[in-house]
């Protein structure tokens, strides 16, 4: 597949846009035309101020969210030496205060009120700051935005708070593997080169030093680096393309317009002369890969060719024919990708990841063999002018309907894009450029091509037993590096790669899975979904899509079964059954991915769930064939051997887990105590562990004698094509169970008849103590609402959401800015299926949970006071903030299938939860706030739970959950 994720480079086309010249659409003729998709009926303008601002302004009528973005030719490669991490904490401290918003907290606390969210962050060569906020208020948000770049204050005491936070950034990800592994990478760099260097920060990178203060040299890097023709800017609202441009004259003329040297081009990212290297990395998690990295020349301004991207298509094909069906077929692989690692403006990188089985750890000569020689097939393929043609037009085509067929994304997200884009090309191109597919000739494609050679390599192997001599300087990760080694390769080109396995290497052929037709339903509108049948054993939910208008359907389908909601030994088992048919149809599948159509099968805590979406038109098509090969297992599908690889990729994922960062794992591990049924990791594993190939093949014909179908069919299908999807099923299972409702929630005990064989202080506070290998302390505290019913759920839910969302932005200023506890601290709303909830958040590099607990209730002692001076005004900012998350308007199919299918799934039928939740927010009172602070957070009427990861865990007054017998609480 492409690297690094599971979306390929078609998916990508469904959110990106491309474009003919038939669809060229000027909306302002004084400003270069942009292209944009037929279905995209917003209205752009691009200009450029007089001070150099690149601008991109889009008008949205349609939107309830505004959107900004302004991105700095400016990145941690800019750093200067032994200042490392400069950029990014220069990042942080523009939050901090602007000489017309000198409040550190006034930003942040302006959008959160306001329905908003914000962010920002500092890559290589960019830094990229933005924001999403009510229409209405984004005026406001930007008076606030435009003066980071104007007149920061850079207050003294926060430069020297803010120091703490960014260095608990390093630490938070201190045992996070990509982090580890990244800074490894760095060392087989150019030492001299920006890209070896740390980037995060640091304490020691950024303390005071004598004749060095760190804000003096922060004013420095701003004033030096900081200029509005190094900017770009992209606005978005459902204003007029007039009224955004005059904001934007008027806030953004401001940024000064400085005299900056252009970037002079930077050494080589590798030295040539010490290729090829060979890299080992040990990691914390149990993960075994192999990497294979070739330096390449620059890319971007082969957009229209996409070079790196074709390479990248083919080398990371999942088809017949492919490395990893190859791989796969000898037990040596579990994956593979392949895609551009490092990109700027005068180098590249292209990669090829291969996650490694036991056995393929083991055999990486001759998946490096294998490697090189289907380099080989795809250098003669893409230097054959019929072939090209062919890999391209397939591209082209594919990238055509996804332009034609466009949908909407957040404003926030858009706006990123827009200005990253205009920082590299024309604003005409800003749209199309990404992926505009034209078919290159193969002198275009041969430079690329010619560096996939073994002499131009850095070949990294990645897992718990390699060998290593030394550890990075940041990360304390264990490595060695030696040169070399890939010659013995190289020498006589690939003689350890067997004929055979040669032979089964081959480039992909013509995808069958191009949709050909694009038909939409004529069924009439519908307020909400509707049943199309409801028998026993069944049901099948259908939406005719007539809001966004595209040939395209999600299908959700639920197969529960009491077994696996119960048992822990059935979980696993239902894993290993999907996991098992996945694996028997992904070369089959693959070609449907590429083209737009997905799917996922997976176990679920009520049996399995499958899922897809895509272009209708083959959709059938490949649901018969997922059903047939579920329907179907057997030993002759399945050997011993493979379930054994199997079970243990699925034992080691179960084990990783238990290595999530400290604030994930006692989210995780929350979750998993208040849901019953629920089974831990260990649970988990103790299971897998008597798990036997029997059991699996078995499975199907259990999940027959109790089969429950719930189903869900959205968009342009008609009423007929939706029945057939579910007779599939029908005729396959012949389902006659009953439905399982959703996993209930424990109510933690409140009072002093708690089930407990111990006591330790009151009984409605209780701890859970995590231990994990982090230098980091983490808490979550939860709070849980207590009134449960039907009636009394929406009206809680909402006094529970405003609490929070009046809470979060002052608690986060409060724990991370002023006291300086870490740089992860929230303050969120914590429901659970209909039971309210609030949760505190913080893992600290500095502080124990029992530090981080007392500083918590000093900010509650001292918010009481804050929440009793709120005006009138502000409070209701905070309702109306509220209720546009709740309601806001679903931008494209994908967010109104979701928020539909949730619906079904917690089987509220009458499809309003939010909006039933907003509107009893509409009838909140400021004394009904203070009352439930009061209540719930000061006198603590609400039962607690922390799970908690920490040398130092607090004691007096908390009772130990382990000695609660949860099997006897009550179930909500």
């Amino acid at each position: 597949m492409l690297f690094s994720t599971r979306y390929s480079t078609f998916l990508l086309l469904l959110i990106l846009a491309v474009a003919t010249a038939a669809y060229r659409i000027n909306m302002q003729s004084s400003s270069p035309t942009i292209i944009q998709s037929p279905n995209d009926q917003r209205e752009y303008r691009s200009l450029e101020l007089d001070n150099g601002l690149k601008v991109i302004l889009v008008s949205d009528k349609e939107a309830d969210k505004a959107a900004a973005s302004l991105a700095v030719n400016i990145g941690s490669g800019d750093d200067p030496k032994g200042r490392e991490g400069l950029a990014h904490f220069l990042e942080h401290m523009l939050f901090l205060g602007t000489e017309p918003f000198p409040d550190s907290g006034e930003y942040q606390d302006y959008i959160s009120k306001h329905g908003g969210t914000h962010n920002a962050f500092t890559a290589h060569d960019v830094t990229n700051y933005f924001f999403e906020i009510d229409n209405n208020d984004l005026a406001g948000a930007l008076d606030r935005f435009a003066p980071f770049f104007i007149s920061p204050t850079f207050d003294a005491d926060y430069v020297e708070r803010e120091k703490n936070a960014v260095n608990a950034e390093y630490t938070s990800k201190s045992k996070d593997d990509g982090r580890r592994i990244f800074s490894a990478e760095k060392q087989a760099m150019n030492p001299a080169h920006p890209y070896a260097q740390f980037a995060t920060g640091s304490l020691a990178t950024l303390e005071d030093r004598p004749g060095s203060l760190i804000r003096d040299e922060l004013i420095a890097f701003y004033q030096q680096h900081y200029s509005a023709n190094e900017m770009t800017f992209a606005l978005i609202g459902n204003y007029d393309l007039n009224t955004l441009e005059q904001w934007t004259q008027e806030k953004f003329s401001a940024i000064p317009k400085r005299d900056i040297i252009a970037k002079a081009k930077r050494p080589s990212l590798y030295l040539q002369d010490q290729l090829p290297l060979d890299l080992q990395i040990e990691p914390i998690k149990e993960l075994r890969q192999l990497k294979l990295s070739f330096p390449m020349p620059e890319s971007l301004s082969q957009y229209q060719y996409k070079p790196l991207q074709a390479i990248s298509h083919l080398l990371g094909h999942e088809g017949e024919g492919s490395l990893l069906a190859l791989f796969k077929k000898r037990g040596w692989a579990e994956g593979l990708s392949a895609g551009r690692g490092v990109s700027t403006p005068w180098e590249s990188t292209l990669s090829i990841n291969v996650q490694l089985t036991l056995v393929g750890l083991f055999r990486i000569d001759e998946i490096t063999a294998a490697v090189f020689a289907y380099i080989e097939l795809l250098q003669q393929g893409l230097q054959d002018k019929a072939f090209i043609e062919r890999i391209y037009g397939e591209q082209h085509q594919l990238a055509e309907l996804a332009f034609t067929n466009q949908e909407k994304s957040k404003a926030g997200h858009y706006a990123v894009r827009l200005t990253n884009n205009l920082r590299h090309r024309e604003a005409s191109q800003v749209i199309y450029g990404d992926y505009q597919w034209q078919t290159p000739t193969a002198d275009i494609l041969k430079p690329f091509l010619d560096q996939l050679s073994s002499n131009n390599l850095i070949r990294t192997l990645i897992a718990p037993e390699v060998e290593t001599n030394t550890v990075d300087t940041w990360y304390d990760t264990k490595m060695m590096l030696r040169p070399a080694v890939i010659k013995l390769i190289a020498a006589n080109k690939d003689p350890i790669l067997k004929p055979q396995y040669r032979e089964q290497l081959f480039l992909p052929e013509a995808n069958p899975f191009i949709p050909q037709s694009f038909a939409l339903t004529d069924a009439a509108a519908q307020a909400i979904p509707t049943t199309l049948i409801d028998e026993a054993g069944l049901r099948l939910w259908y939406y005719p899509e007539q809001e966004f208008r595209l040939p395209k359907a999600k299908v959700f389908i639920n197969l529960h079964n009491k077994d696996v909601a119960d048992n822990a030994k059935d979980r696993i088992i239902a894993q290993l059954f999907s996991h098992s048919v996945n694996e028997l149809i992904s070369s089959y599948t693959y070609p449907a991915y590429v083209a737009g159509l997905n799917y996922q099968l997976h176990a679920s805590g009520r049996g399995l769930e499958l899922s897809m979406s895509g272009y209708h038109d083959k959709l059938s098509i490949l649901l018969e064939k997922i059903v047939d090969t579920m329907a179907s297992l057997t030993a002759e599908n399945v050997s011993e051997e493979e379930f054994k690889r199997y079970q243990a990729q699925l034992k080691r994922r179960l084990e990783n887990q238990l290595k999530a960062k400290p604030y994930e794992r006692t989210i995780s591990e929350l979750r998993r105590w208040l849901r019953n049924p629920s089974f831990s990791q260990e649970e988990l594993i103790a299971a897998l562990d008597t798990v036997t190939l029997k059991d699996v093949l078995a499975f199907n014909e259990r999940l027959k004698q109790s089969l429950y179908i719930d189903s869900y069919v959205h968009g342009t299908l008609e009423p007929e094509a939706a029945k057939a999807i579910s007779d599939v099923l029908k005729q396959a299972y012949q389902p006659s169970g009953e439905r399982i409702a959703p996993a209930q929630i424990s109510k933690v005990p409140n009072s002093t008849e708690a089930n407990s064989t111990e006591s330790n202080g009151t009984t409605n506070q209780y701890l859970q103590s995590l231990e994990q290998q982090h230098p980091d302390s983490a808490m979550s505290l939860y709070i849980q609402g207590q009134q449960f019913d039907q009636l009394t759920s929406d009206k809680a839910r909402a006094h529970y959401a405003l609490l929070a969302q009046i809470i979060s932005s002052p608690y986060y200023q409060w724990l991370r800015t002023e006291k300086k506890m870490g740089y992860i601290v929230s303050a969120s709303p914590f429901p659970q299926n209909a039971v309210p909830g609030l949760i505190f958040i913080v893992q600290s590099p500095t502080a124990s949970s029992a530090e981080i607990l007392t500083e918590s209730e000093h900010f509650f002692a001292d918010f009481k006071q804050q929440l009793a001076q709120l005006t009138a005004k502000e409070f209701e900012d905070h309702k109306q903030g509220l209720i546009s998350r709740l309601v806001s308007k679903k931008k494209n199919m994908s967010e109104k299938v979701g928020h539909f299918w949730h619906n079904i799934e917690v089987n509220r039928l009458s499809f309003d939860t939010n909006e039933a939740i907003a509107k009893e927010v509409e009838n909140i009172q400021q004394a009904d706030i203070q009352a439930l602070f009061e209540s719930s957070i000061i006198e603590k009427k609400d039962p607690r739970l922390i799970f908690s990861h920490s040398s130092q865990t607090p004691d007096q007054g908390w009772t130990d959950l382990s000695t609660i017998k949860k099997a006897d609480l009550e179930k909500l």
